[in-house]
């Protein structure tokens, strides 16, 4: 405890020190289920004190007998050093509340539990996207096999630790790409789990998973999930003549003039099994429809969805499932795009995301039941499924205060007086059957104690008794809605032009332009990019993120929506031409 308190408030030799050591001990012995599992449940908790969390995965813990004082030491979970003059601190009541509201999940196994084997398929797009899948992975006892190509970045010598063994396998997209994995599990030798995050390899990797007799949903409902234009069908709520799956510009004219396709503009068109918004465009014109379908068809070879465009906010659903069984749900804002308000000559890439959404329970309640019964007509029962929907006639709708601030506002029903009593309408966008890209996943740990990533592996290896320990939310608070603890807002920064980055840490840079209590407020900052980097230019109908800031506060959900707004205005990112 001396050794912690010292690193904690950077004593040195003679000092004194004042504050107070809050102790958790277990009232019964067992296995830890995770190593850091306390930390990720006090992300932004600065003012409950310095946490010390000592956990690791398997670790046997006895029960606190109450006998002195170093047996309360010695059966310590974790620890809060709240030093007296330093950091502003909550009140007492506050830490046993928030610490009481967050212990609420089953840490502990009956079981030592076993190093299990995760093979992952695809190390995704570069180091930053790859690293929290692998980190949930090996915290969660896991030995990580990577399957991807040769010339892969994660194959280069200097990526050696983010894997224990890899495997190259070639990646071609045909018919045989499934059996090429299959077959090189087999000769590796026994795993427990396959485990993909990129939508591109979902399906495959279902299927490999399948011939191997691992635990995977079935694999025709993930390539159901996976197509755009079958998952819509299946949603139900449009017709065949307003919704259409076209092979090419031919194709699309020739639907057209047989009135089969009937445009009813607004429309969206966007690759059939895309991702990320890549190619998505919102049309007003039959001529902006030939030129998206046209342009879609030759950049990405894929068919392409073209269905009605819906109005109303956009939300990101995140659902986990155990044989049907409903354990976590959740609901986020989704602000609006460029593309939601011009013609294709704008984007569909996020902005913004806030968490818990604002929506009234109601309208909540419509979307849970809505797309968990959907989730269950398409087979998908057990797993992480991360879905995009918009929420049509709702009471909500987004506008600009004064100052320049977007916010999710009760709707002026008298501007559209087209949708007055009609109700509200959950749209299905897309079904994603995996978590959400790491940086949503952040903001759902930090909201809600609940890391996604965890789920969706332990879901891959099908050990389902963490599954379940581990998806508990928080207890609810008496000021947010649902089971949240903190509102969190994720805010967005995109490359503008392209070059060689000149900083050696931008989002630093742009921290440090903050007052200090703005700063403090900033949870977590993902940079893309480092002193000499090669930043790409965007090109028409993609985007490049250029940095991510996650903004949290327990209390005030409009100060995250102020700092996200200076965070937009004072970033920059330096370059040189390349």
């Amino acid at each position: 405890m001396i050794e912690i308190i010292q690193t904690s408030s950077a004593l040195k030799p003679g000092d004194s020190w004042s504050g107070q050591v809050l102790v958790a001990t277990s009232c019964k012995s067992g296995y830890l289920t995770r190593t850091n599992v306390f930390r990720q449940r006090f992300i932004g908790c600065d003012d409950l004190g310095v946490l010390h969390d000592g956990s690791a995965f398997g670790q046997y813990v006895t029960a606190h007998d109450g006998q002195d004082f170093f047996s309360l030491l010695d059966s310590c979970l974790f620890m809060f050093v709240r030093i007296t003059n330093g950091t502003p601190l909550c009140k007492d009541i506050t830490l046993v509340e928030e610490v009481d509201a967050r212990m609420n999940f089953s840490w502990l196994l009956d079981y030592e539990p076993k190093e299990k084997t995760l093979v992952i398929v695809w190390a995704h797009y570069n180091p930053t996207s790859y690293l929290p899948l692998y980190q949930a992975a090996k915290e969660l006892g896991m030995k990580v096999v990577v399957i991807d190509h040769r010339e892969h970045w994660i194959a280069g010598h200097s990526f050696r630790h983010m894997y224990d063994v890899f495997i190259p396998v070639d990646m071609t997209p045909d018919v045989e790409w499934d059996q090429r994995i299959v077959a090189a599990v087999k000769e590796y030798g026994e795993v427990d789990g396959l485990c993909a995050i990129a939508t591109h390899v979902l399906a495959v990797v279902a299927r490999a998973a399948a011939s191997l007799g691992l635990p995977t949903s079935p694999p025709e409902a993930i390539a159901r999930a996976v197509s755009k234009f079958d998952t819509r069908v299946i949603a139900g709520g449009y017709t065949t003549q307003d919704t259409a799956l076209v092979t090419d510009l031919n194709h699309l004219k020739t639907l057209m003039a047989d009135e089969a396709f009937v445009p009813q503009y607004p429309l969206i068109a966007k690759p059939n099994l895309g991702a990320a918004s890549f190619q998505v465009y919102r049309i007003n014109t039959d001529t902006e429809l030939l030129d998206a379908v046209d342009r879609i068809r030759q950049i990405t070879g894929q068919g392409v969805a073209v269905e009605p465009y819906i109005e109303g906010p956009e939300l990101d659903v995140n659902l986990v499932l155990l044989d049907g069984e409903l354990l976590f749900f959740e609901v986020a804002d989704d602000f609006p795009s460029a593309g939601d308000h011009i013609n294709m000559d704008r984007d569909f890439f996020e902005t913004a995301l806030s968490l818990p959404s604002r929506l009234p329970p109601e309208e909540y309640e419509v979307v849970r039941q809505k797309l968990h019964r959907l989730l269950l007509r398409m087979g998908l029962k057990t797993g992480v499924f991360h879905l995009e929907a918009r929420m049509q006639n709702s009471s909500m709708a987004y506008s600009e205060d004064e100052s320049g601030i977007m916010d999710l506002k009760p709707n002026d029903a008298s501007s559209r007086p087209d949708r007055q009593g009609q109700a509200p309408r959950c749209c299905l966008i897309e079904i994603n059957p995996r978590s959400p890209g790491y940086k949503e996943s952040f903001v759902t740990k930090t909201v809600h104690g609940v890391n996604l990533l965890d789920l969706h592996i332990l879901s891959s290896i099908g050990d389902y008794e963490r599954m379940r320990s581990l998806s508990k939310a928080f207890e609810p608070g008496a000021s947010l809605p649902g089971h949240a603890r903190a509102w969190s807002h994720l805010v967005y920064m995109r490359v503008k032009e392209g070059g060689i980055c000149e900083s050696g840490d931008v989002c630093g840079d742009v921290l440090l332009r903050l007052e200090p209590r703005d700063r403090a407020m900033v949870t977590d900052a993902i940079c893309c990019y480092g002193r000499g980097d090669r930043v790409p230019t965007p090109l028409h109908g993609s985007s490049v993120l250029a940095a991510g800031f996650i903004v949290t506060n327990r209390e005030n959900y409009y100060d995250n929506l102020r700092v996200a707004k200076l965070l937009r205005e004072k970033f920059s990112m330096p370059l040189r031409p390349s």
